[in-house]
């Protein structure tokens, strides 16, 4: 499939900054955030905001990102919030635009296909999250790298990972963490309140009799990126609220056999 590039408007507009832009799309994004997402639930009611003046203002704003002076986005905060509101709307526009009811899977390769232009280069929703936030990382196993050899976008990846990415990224999906807004001056409290929200849902589930926990198949698929199996398991000790379990899990932490759960790619609906 061809990539779909959902922000080309074929006139030219003045150069933007990125605290401007990002600005201009929190606020369309807020405005589809209050009236069409399920805070608590996670969902989105996708055919009220089809045909609603607040998706044609959002995707009116998005057309701003192709004239973005990329070089204003220069702190890792800056760059975390807006490449996370990036992603995650995008992947609302591509569900809308490609008319998706019942999967993302409907589509055929609809991380890679569906893009925006970001100053002077396109991105995919692989590109996004593989490239940029997860530092240039394949994506499977035998998938080459997104950015390769001299490709110019290589200066927006993100060198370091930040594992909490994982419990921010919405993929349209009812296994995907629930959707919300990120902000530069609040990234990293916003996301140990996801990664802790996440870790203490029903996609994290301690059986103590048996000594197994039954995880998010989001663990197994970046494993590398929590630092492997330990790491996957400090990490839910961490932001285990209870203490009962967060005992038995420190204890038993050699004999844990970890199983993972079905991923469910339904779509996120309210």
């Amino acid at each position: 499939m061809k990539r779909l590039v959902l922000n080309e408007s074929g006139e030219e507009a003045a150069l933007v900054t990125g605290e401007d832009i990002s600005q201009q799309l929190k606020s369309k994004i807020d405005n589809l955030k209050l009236n069409f997402f399920d805070m608590e639930e996670g969902g989105v009611d996708y055919d009220g905001m089809r045909n609603s003046d607040a998706f044609e203002d959002y995707k009116s704003a998005t057309r701003g990102l192709a004239s973005l002076d990329s070089e204003e986005l220069v702190t890792r905060q800056a760059k975390l919030a807006f490449w996370i509101n990036i992603y995650n709307a995008l992947v609302v526009h591509g569900i809308l635009e490609l008319d998706v009811s019942k999967s993302v899977k409907e589509v055929p390769s609809f991380f890679r296909a569906v893009c925006y232009k970001v100053g002077d280069y396109v991105f995919s929703l692989d590109d996004i999250e593989h490239g940029i936030l997860r530092g240039n990382r394949k994506k499977h196993l035998l998938s080459p790298k997104p950015f390769s050899g001299g490709d110019p976008r290589k200066k927006f990846i993100l060198e370091k990972v930040d594992p909490r990415i994982h419990f921010a990224l919405v993929c349209g999906s009812n296994s995907c963490p629930p959707i919300d807004v990120y902000e530069e001056k609040e990234i990293d409290e916003q996301l140990e309140l996801v990664a802790s929200g996440f870790i203490n849902s029903e996609e994290v589930i301690v059986e103590e009799e048996s000594k197994r926990l039954r995880v998010s198949r989001i663990f197994k698929w970046y494993e590398d990126d929590f630092g492997g199996r330990e790491g996957v398991l400090s990490l839910i000790i961490k932001y285990c609220y209870d203490p009962k379990e967060k005992d038995f899990l420190k204890k038993a932490v050699s004999e844990l056999r970890i199983l993972y759960n079905d991923y469910d790619w339904s779509l996120n609906l309210v």
